[in-house]
């Protein structure tokens, strides 16, 4: 697994097919890819939730363990300024209680590590 996702990246960084993609095909061609080598499922939903309902908005993709979000990652195309989705992501990971957040392009990555009050 390690290997081949290693291997992936190194294709990914050296595609220049990437910059023209949009952020459905990022989806699709990257993200997806990557969770599968780090062994989630993404043809189950109970795993990867696509476009998890967040109040008003969506997520990208929830990642989900015995019916819990862990992770939620917002997916933008190659070039966008991932700066100006940070609040967006953050929004999203406090009001669900989700202490970790991914916001990437596919070739950037932001992670976060969510504060959330303790009752």
């Amino acid at each position: 697994m390690k290997e081949k996702l290693l291997e992936f990246i190194r294709g990914i960084q050296s595609d220049r097919r990437l910059i023209s993609l949009d952020e459905a095909a990022t989806k699709q061609g990257v993200i997806l890819k990557i969770l599968s080598y780090l062994g989630w499922d993404p043809f189950n939903i109970d795993e990867i939730h696509p476009e998890f309902p967040v109040g008003t908005g969506r997520v990208d993709f929830a990642l989900r363990h015995n019916n819990y979000n862990k992770v939620f990652i917002e997916v933008k195309k190659v070039g966008e300024d991932l700066e100006r989705h940070q609040e967006q992501i953050l929004n999203y990971s406090f009001k669900h209680g989700v202490k970790i957040a991914i916001l990437t392009s596919g070739i950037t990555w932001w992670f976060y590590r969510t504060k959330i009050k303790e009752d």
